[in-house]
């Protein structure tokens, strides 16, 4: 079960983040869980939780895909046409996408960074809003970057840490819920393993992956890690 860090920040265990995702997709988007889909995320940012999303560039240097304002307040963005930093309002439940990031990696990215953010205001919010009283003027936020997470370190980690860990490892999986992925993958492999005879696995790997990602609207790399997490090793 999920416990607290003395901080009170949430934590959350690796082996609970398919529950995690399936409560977030049952709250808002229940409709995933009846049979397989490209769940329409920015849809249920949106629509279904009420958040404002927009797009904005955030970092000089490509470094960060997306933030969450839990407060309303003044947040930093990048001005590309001036090259400065400046600050700007921004009202509780804003989601800021940043495109230019995300331009440079592909359309499963934007959807993954959505749901990222998303699940920051699912399980985080309560958390955010509590420290609010530090300066009301400036807006709570948190940002998803690329920095990789040392886990053999996290007795060091920072709530910030522990919130994107989580955050990183759950919106992939309400992308692609178990029994849906397990469901479109298995179709796949029939359909494509005729091939596979010949071309041999990383045929059948490489096809598999074109298509979970295709019909997820994910990146390819978040299939292969999720075929990993569900147990199927397709080039042996």
């Amino acid at each position: 079960m999920s416990v607290l860090l003395a901080s009170n920040a949430p934590h959350i265990c690796r082996d609970e983040f398919d529950k995690e995702a399936l409560e977030f997709l049952k709250k808002y988007y229940p409709e995933a869980l009846i049979r397989p889909m490209a769940v329409p995320i920015l849809y249920v940012a949106r629509h279904r939780m009420g958040l404002r999303v927009v797009e904005k560039r955030l970092t000089e240097d490509f470094s960060v895909l997306g933030q969450m304002c839990f407060t309303s307040g003044l947040t930093e963005i990048y001005d590309k046409d001036d090259g400065s930093y400046k600050m700007v309002k921004a009202r509780y439940g804003t989601m800021i996408i940043d495109p230019d990031t995300i331009a440079n990696r592909n359309e499963g990215c934007k959807n993954n960074t959505i749901a990222h953010e998303a699940f920051h205001w699912h399980k985080h919010r309560d958390y955010h809003i509590a420290i609010s009283v530090v300066d009301p003027k400036t807006t709570v936020k948190i940002r998803s970057d690329f920095a990789a997470y040392n886990e053999s370190n996290k007795a060091n980690w920072s709530d910030e840490d522990w919130m994107e860990w989580q955050a990183r490892g759950i919106a992939p999986r309400i992308l692609m819920p178990p029994e849906q992925f397990d469901e479109m993958t298995t179709r796949y492999i029939e359909e494509h393993s005729h091939k596979a005879g010949t071309c041999g696995g990383w045929y059948l790997h490489r096809a598999v992956v074109n298509s979970l990602a295709n019909f997820f609207q994910v990146s390819k790399q978040s299939v292969e890690i999720r075929l990993g997490e569900r147990g199927y090793y397709l080039r042996e």
